[in-house]
C-alpha cells in the first residue's frame, strides 16, 4: 500500500488553504471560514507528530484552549509546523503531511473543540461544528 503522504515532497505548502487564511485573518467572516474549509478538502495539511516512534506509531499532538479543551492544530506546511514552537526545539519538531481531508478528519480522534490553523502565524481557529458540518459528519453528541 502507498503511503498517501509520500504524494507530498516535504516543501509542500497547501497555497490555497494559506491564502485564504491570510484573507480570513485581515477581513474575517463567516464566508471566508466557509471558502477555508472549501480549500481544506484538497491539497495536504501538516500535522504534528513530535514524539511518534516506531514503537509508539503515530502520535498526533494536540493543545489546549485557555479553558484546558482540546484543540487539533493543523499546518498550511512544514515551514508553519515550524514557526509553532521556540527556535530553539524546531531541530526536534517531526510533521507528517496527508491529504487534508485526512486531517481534517482527525477532529474525530479525540474530545477537539476546534482546529486551529497555523498556530504560529495566522493561529484562526474553527469551531468543530464547522469542520464537521464541512466533512459532512454527524455532529458529536455531548
Amino acid at each position: 500500500m502507498r503511503n498517501p503522504a509520500a504524494a507530498f515532497p516535504r516543501s509542500y505548502v497547501n497555497t490555497p488553504v494559506r491564502d485564504t487564511l491570510a484573507s480570513y485573518s485581515a477581513a474575517p467572516s463567516v464566508a471566508l471560514i466557509e471558502a477555508v474549509l472549501a480549500a481544506a478538502q484538497s491539497g495536504g495539511l501538516a500535522v504534528d507528530v513530535t514524539g511518534s516512534t516506531a514503537e509508539s506509531g503515530l502520535r498526533i499532538r494536540m493543545i489546549a484552549s485557555t479553558a484546558g479543551e482540546l484543540v487539533l492544530p493543523l499546518f498550511t506546511s512544514l515551514a508553519e509546523l515550524g514557526l509553532a514552537v521556540p527556535e530553539d526545539q524546531r531541530d526536534g519538531v517531526q510533521g507528517n503531511l496527508m491529504p487534508a481531508a485526512q486531517a481534517l478528519g482527525l477532529i474525530n480522534a479525540a474530545d477537539f473543540v476546534a482546529v486551529q490553523f497555523d498556530p504560529g502565524s495566522r493561529a484562526v481557529v474553527v469551531k468543530r461544528s464547522l469542520i464537521e458540518a464541512a466533512l459532512g459528519l454527524e455532529p458529536k453528541q455531548p
